[in-house]
């Protein structure tokens, strides 16, 4: 897309356009694997302080190989607004993939799907501008918004999604996909629909049975019952055996108001924290099959999340609503070979950050004027400078937040203003806004400067105009539920 010099400056005003060029370095890495884990919350990893079940060995080894960042954001607490930030390095109000789809439809009756807003093809991503370069591009996803239908797909080469179920599968092709290939530079994104709502191991389906006559739908059901049966390897609350059990049904049932007794609070963090056992096994298979290629020391690795999950610790589950730390607070873990090891950043970074980033480890020069800025300086051990983040695009309407490595602040809702001291109170159950008006008042100030320079950058990238949308009588009752028509 063109850009404008006013565009770029005002970009510059908001200081978030990366200071330092591409890296000079003799060898960058060959490739690059992004691993997102979808609605894996930061503090239920061990590397990140979690100690009450074994969830994550394999991510951890991988932490004290790499450089981990102690406070990584997410600007959004769902996938599409997110996902479409991390791969064009812009905020929600200028990529404009902002507003959520009917996913139910998507899943039973795909043909009529239309999506109400998409990753329009007009905003580059970082898989396009490796394509450019003449890297391989492979995208291996699991899950509605990372399909194909919401524009996510733009610069891949192949992009698998959704065509088996579960991390196992979607690893073994990536893995798969190399060998094939054997690409001189790539680049692969990997998706997972684990940590992700239902909390329950994968399904039988009776398309996979081992009584089929086909011999790859047998093996296929093979996988499947190993797979199922792995997933149990992990389970921490077996004594259970009440009604939660981490299904849609459970889960919605609590969202509308069932009530829930501090044992059932615990074993929905159990369910929680085996989905993250069960994918983390699987990023350890990813990291050996790395390992026995000889590609782990010429490969960056990035494993990271879109959002967290709520679990219960501002009243509801599952995410897409507010701007609290147990969704916007994410791991992120960059290995890079012979750089950064062990290193640990406590500076706050974003997902924003993560393509101008990808691009810098990789020796790929840019022009586009990011919103984010490369993080390679905090890798290598020296500084950057301290900038806020911005939360926006919830599926509360008009709710908006900033985030400073101190403060959160959030704006709208039924709360109004609200502010928190992440310091003194990190779980945000004191809004200290009526406290600390000065406080209050001045990253207010600072909100409303960002979504001004936002909404003018918005202005001067404008999307192109939408087909008219037919807006059935089902549709429009799912956004009056999401709060977006009446």
């Amino acid at each position: 897309m063109r850009w404008s010099p006013r565009l770029v400056a005002a970009f510059a005003l908001l200081a978030l356009v990366a200071a330092a060029g591409c890296r000079k370095q003799a060898a960058p890495p060959e490739g690059a694997i992004l691993v997102v884990v979808d609605a894996l919350r930061a503090d239920r990893l061990g590397c990140y302080g979690y100690h009450r079940r074994p969830t994550s060995p394999h991510i951890d080894a991988l932490a004290a190989d790499s450089t981990r960042f102690v406070h990584a954001i997410s600007s959004t607490p769902w996938t599409l607004p997110s996902m479409a930030t991390l791969f064009t390095s812009l905020y929600p109000t200028v990529h404009g993939a902002t507003l959520g789809s009917n996913t139910t439809q998507w899943l039973v009756d795909h043909a009529h799907f239309r999506p109400v807003t998409v990753l329009d093809p007009s905003r580059t991503t970082l898989a396009e501008v490796l394509q450019a370069h003449g890297f391989d591009t492979g995208g291996f996803v699991q899950g509605s918004y990372p399909a194909p239908d919401f524009g996510l797909a733009q610069g891949f080469e192949r992009y698998d999604a959704n065509l088996h179920p579960g991390i196992r599968f979607q690893i073994e092709a990536l893995l798969d996909w190399l060998d094939h290939e054997r690409p001189h530079r790539f680049f692969a994104y990997l998706h997972t629909a684990e940590v992700h709502s239902p909390y329950t191991p994968p399904a039988p389906n009776p398309l996979w049975s081992v009584d089929s006559p086909d011999p790859a739908v047998r093996e296929m059901a093979r996988a499947l019952d190993e797979e199922r049966a792995r997933y149990r390897d992990f389970e921490f609350d077996a004594d259970y055996a009440g009604w939660l059990d981490g299904s849609w049904d459970s889960q919605r049932a609590i969202n509308k108001g069932r009530p829930v007794t501090p044992r059932e609070v615990e074993h929905l963090g159990a369910l929680y924290d085996r989905g993250i056992a069960y994918t983390d096994y699987w990023i350890g298979q990813l990291v050996d099959g790395l390992r026995r290629r000889g590609l782990y020391d010429r490969t960056v690795v990035v494993v990271t999340a879109d959002h967290g999950d709520e679990l219960l610790d501002h009243g509801r589950v599952e995410h897409g609503r507010t701007h609290f730390e147990e969704v916007m607070h994410v791991p992120l873990v960059i290995r890079v070979p012979d750089e950064g090891a062990g290193r640990v950043v406590e500076q706050q970074v974003g997902l924003i950050d993560l393509t101008p980033t990808l691009l810098d480890l990789l020796g790929v020069p840019s022009d586009l004027p990011f919103e984010g800025r490369s993080l390679v300086p905090l890798i290598e051990g020296k500084s950057l400078r301290e900038v806020a983040i911005l939360g926006e695009a919830s599926l509360t309407s008009g709710l908006k937040a900033l985030r400073t490595n101190r403060w959160k602040f959030i704006r709208g809702g039924q709360e109004g203003r609200q502010l928190y001291d992440l310091a003194g109170d990190p779980e945000e159950r004191t809004n200290v806004c009526a406290m600390l008006t000065d406080t209050c008042a001045a990253l207010d100030r600072r909100l409303q400067d960002m979504e001004t320079t936002l909404t003018s950058a918005a202005q001067q990238s404008a999307l192109p105009a939408p087909p008219p949308a037919e807006v059935g009588a089902k549709m429009r009752e799912h956004l009056r539920r999401l709060g977006y028509a009446d």
